[in-house]
Formats: structure tokens, sequence, C-alpha cells
């Protein structure tokens, strides 16, 4: 400022008022100041630089907006949402309706959506706020076979149906267990043509919405698969601290193969990858490290939290 005369000082002043506090465009300034548009916007491009003008955020403690950044710039996000911090039942509805709002803020025309199953990505939908309008031809489909549920409507079959209806889509289903019984059994089945059909819109996809389980969380569901009694069969679990989309991770997000890979019905882990937004959905202390190796293994890209997990995942 002090290289500047005090003649110029208050022609950025002038252009800084008209701008910020009248609301005059460039164009309108340029006219009234006899110059040109580009001077214009040199100036109110410097302004901020000198100090002319100070931009502040309200309540920017209450947005979580540095917080989100810090996540975005360690992990090398696109984007984070967070909620804040609550417990229980109530946390995964935040959660659901946080990445709902996020999800219908993006949709756009021709879209196919991947779901996976869960507690998270069944909230999404249980709380669902109408649009006005949603894009025209998007599809919603599963990323992964459907299982047996203690609570029906956490299957990923019931998940892709409802999501269809509440924006409008078609739905793909692919009518096939997460696991089946054998591998032979699964190469005959990858082979029919209705599935070739169904994984076809699968690898298609643009946005992946998914929850992130924890190894213990999925203990219940695989420990029948392999016999614990066979060391080779038991030592891939020793590392595994997550999963998603059936692929699971160790701490620093590397790829743990299980024993019954052959057998699993799901979106495999290149093509998942390959979709543009992949939106991870989970908070809460117990998945603090399964989160964290997602976000390392890139099995995410957006992420959807609660703001004591994500001051935990800065650290």
């Amino acid at each position: 400022m002090r290289n500047i005369s005090e003649k110029t000082i208050q022609e950025y002043r002038r252009v800084a008022y008209y701008y910020y506090k009248v609301g005059l465009t460039q164009e309108e300034i340029a006219k009234r100041m006899r110059m040109s548009r580009q001077r214009v916007n040199r100036i109110v491009n410097s302004c901020v630089d000198l100090g002319i003008v100070k931009i502040t955020v309200e309540d920017l403690d209450k947005c979580n907006l540095e917080l989100e950044t810090k996540l975005e710039q360690k992990y090398s996000l696109d984007e984070v949402r967070i909620v804040e911090s609550i417990v229980g039942e109530r946390m995964i509805q935040e959660l659901g309706i946080a990445a709902g709002n996020y999800l219908k803020s993006i949709l756009q025309e021709g879209d196919t959506i991947g779901v996976t199953r869960g507690r998270t990505t069944a909230a999404m939908v249980d709380y669902w706020v109408p649009a006005a309008s949603y894009p025209d031809n998007m599809t919603v489909t599963q990323l992964i076979g459907s299982g047996k549920e203690e609570d029906s409507h956490l299957g990923v079959d019931r998940i892709v149906y409802r999501l269809a209806e509440r924006i409008g889509a078609r739905e793909s289903i692919i009518y096939a267990p997460v696991i089946v019984h054998s591998a032979e059994l699964k190469e005959s089945f990858v082979e029919d043509p209705y599935y070739v059909d169904a994984y076809k819109v699968m690898k298609d996809c643009s946005v992946a919405v998914v929850g992130i389980g924890t190894a213990h969380s999925q203990w219940k569901h695989m420990v029948s698969l392999y016999d614990r009694n066979v060391v080779e069969q038991t030592k891939w679990a020793e590392n595994v601290v997550g999963e998603v989309c059936t692929h699971f991770f160790d701490k620093d997000g590397g790829a743990v193969i299980p024993p019954f890979s052959n057998r699993i019905i799901s979106i495999n882990l290149e093509d998942y990858k390959k979709i543009p937004v992949r939106i991870g959905v989970a908070g809460g202390e117990e998945k603090i490290e399964a989160i964290r190796a997602a976000l390392k293994g890139g099995y995410v890209n957006v992420l959807i939290s609660d703001f004591q997990t994500a001051e935990l995942l800065t650290e």
C-alpha cells in the first residue's frame, strides 16, 4: 500500500464500494468510472490482497468448513461433509440425511448410482428429503450381491428399490447372494447373459454410495466361510481393519484377499475404483481405523462423517 499513491488507493476504494456494497457489475463500474472492464477486473482482484477489502465468513465454526478442508487436504479427498457428533441411532440418521443432501446436490442427467447394504446407506433413503425435481434418465444399482439381513430394510436390493423410487430412476438388480456356495457356481453365474448385462450397469456407475465396515462387523457374516483350523485360511484375517463393497483392506488401505474371494458376487475392485464419485458414509469412534484405512487406500473420495470422528482422522 505504501508504494501506491493516495489517488490510486481512493480509486480502488471507489471500485470496491461500487462492486461489493452497491452491487454494480464490473461492466457498469467501467462505464461509470470511464475505464476498461479489464482494469476494473484487475482492481477488484487486487483489493483483497491490498487489504482494502476484507472477507469474512459468518459462523464458520458452525459449518465445520475448516475441519472439512483439513480432511480434504490430508487425504486428497474431493469433498467432506461433517455432521455434529451424536451417538447411536441419531448419528446414523444425521449421517443418512447429510449423505442424501450431498447426493441430491451432485446428481446429473444420465447418472448411474451404485449402493451397498448397511445402516447408513439405508438411513440415506429412510430420511430422504424430496426435491422439487430430479435429473432424467438415471439408474440405481447394487454394487454387491444380496445377503440375509436381521432387518430386511438394510438389504442392498431394498435400498436400490427405495432410492430409485425416491428420485424417479430405473433400478437394476443382480438377484444373487453376496456369497455363493462354490467357485464353480460363481463362475457359471457371472457368465450368464443376465448377469453380464447387470454387471455392465455396475461398471458404468458415475456415483457410488457405500458404507465402511470394520473388521469386527464383518466376521459374523464371513466367519463360516473359511476353516478357522487351517492356518493358511485364517492368516488373511490378521491384518484386516475394514471393508468397502466386500473388498477387505489393512491399516494402510492395502487389499487383503480372503480365501473365499472366488465366491463373492460384487463389483471388482478395479472397476469400483474407476467410479468417479465414491461417497463413504460412516462415523463413530469404533470405525476410526477402518475409515482412515479406506481413505488411505482410495476406496472413497468423498466422506460423510461426524465431527468427533473427523477430528480424530486429522491427527
